[in-house]
């Protein structure tokens, strides 16, 4: 037994420390025939891309984070139709000509400001567990959040593996795969508690402890907000599918082929638990009025890709952003990565990998004209996929041709209802 705090208020006692634990029931992860929009990584400099193409138009390309631009954004995703903004969680970039991803909004002050501004949209925010945050701290910032917003909060839990971040915090990190998803699994059961508990709560586990725990208010959302995780390994699914609603994935060759298999292996693996699933993408969105207009910006985009930033992202990686868990060698990232490597036109990652990760961070590509975006967003979602985040190289411009010509084309055919 844990030392008990002599200060400590009566407390019920919890009996769930890990998933699945759903107090209340699942929230309502999908819609019949709706393809779910969130305008993705808005809030972090360049968002997803490692291109000094974005240093042509810096306010547009690159900064388009700072508040006077983003929130003139989240505005314009709301009345174009987007469901939701998700935003990317960081605490460091990865520097470069660029200085990608070194300048973001943090998870509370972002959404606090996105919901204040906004009315329908869903503010999804992004925290990373295992850097000392303690369920506490969360669960009143959260519920805080979900309450100004009445009740559009989703949090989205990442299990945070990048040893710079654990080094701001004065920690050695990250720890062992296992120990990092028992870390947010412990977390999620108490931020559950914390959300939905008349009554304060006594909370003894192996990595957090809490004694006569109560945030007031309580999550406004019933039967509480939505919790979304980016798993890759069984170890991160199973955490994903006993503890959240909403899944993002990615698939091996980033084919439709493949994303229709990682659906239904997590539809499955949530229905043994007795739950559900929504099977989410993260896509790098180039658009135009015809397929070449926009494959020559995509070019001219892997002309300029920023590999100082890239060599940064391999040295601090150490993984592939792949849900199949498909490894490169070691010499390939991580800090054993060898001089022949760094000094390889393609980083020693090849031709394929190093353009995924330069134009959208290895996400599913929608690169071409309206139609076409329109048509690849359809066989994602005839595949599984029930969200898409969107990432725009141009942000503004990519919210405005969602509204005039793709989202006009997913409501006619049937794959996009009028926003709730």
């Amino acid at each position: 037994m844990n030392h008990r705090p002599a200060g400590r208020r009566k407390g019920v006692t919890a009996e769930v420390l890990r998933g699945p634990f759903d107090p209340g029931g699942q929230p309502l992860v999908k819609r019949d025939n709706h393809l779910h929009l969130s305008l993705f990584a808005w809030n972090v400099r360049n968002g997803l891309s490692a291109s000094k193409a974005v240093l042509s138009d810096p306010q547009r390309h690159r900064d388009f984070w700072e508040w006077p631009t983003a929130s003139k954004l989240l505005k314009e995703a709301e009345r174009s139709g987007f469901d939701s903004q998700l935003q990317y969680g960081m605490w460091s970039g990865y520097g470069g000509a660029t200085g990608w991803n070194d300048a973001q909004l943090d998870f509370a002050t972002a959404a606090t400001g996105s919901a204040a501004i906004t009315e329908r949209l869903g503010i999804y925010t992004t925290i990373h567990v295992g850097y000392g945050f303690h369920p506490v701290l969360i669960g009143k910032m959260t519920a805080s959040i979900d309450h100004m917003s009445a009740g559009r909060l989703g949090v989205n839990i990442v299990a945070g593996s990048n040893a710079a971040d654990y080094a701001q915090f004065g920690l050695d990190g990250p720890p062992s795969q296992e120990v990092r998803y028992a870390i947010a699994d412990e977390f999620t059961t108490a931020l559950k508690y914390l959300w939905t508990s008349d009554e304060p709560v006594d909370f003894e586990g192996e990595y957090f402890t809490m004694y006569g725990a109560q945030v007031n208010p309580r999550a406004t959302s019933r039967p509480r907000p939505l919790l979304i995780a980016a798993a890759g390994s069984d170890i991160g699914l199973d955490y994903a599918t006993r503890q959240c609603d909403a899944l993002f994935v990615t698939s091996q060759d980033n084919d439709i082929e493949g994303y229709a298999k990682r659906a239904k292996k997590i539809h499955d693996m949530a229905a043994e638990h007795g739950r559900k699933a929504r099977v989410c993408a993260m896509c790098y969105v180039v658009m135009d009025e015809s397929d070449a207009k926009a494959l020559d910006t995509v070019e001219w985009m892997k002309s300029q890709i920023d590999d100082e930033a890239l060599q940064t992202w391999l040295l601090r990686a150490g993984h592939v952003l792949n849900s199949e868990r498909q490894q490169l060698d070691a010499d390939q990232v991580g800090t054993a990565r060898t001089e022949e490597a760094k000094t390889d036109p393609y980083l020693g990652i090849g031709q394929k990998f190093y353009e995924s990760l330069g134009l959208g961070m290895g996400a599913y590509r929608l690169f071409g004209s309206y139609e076409t975006v329109a048509h690849q967003m359809i066989d994602l979602y005839e595949a599984g996929v029930e969200q898409v985040a969107l990432c725009f190289f141009d942000p503004l411009k990519g919210v405005q041709q969602m509204r005039e010509h793709v989202i006009p084309l997913l409501r006619a055919r049937g794959y996009h209802q009028n926003p709730v």
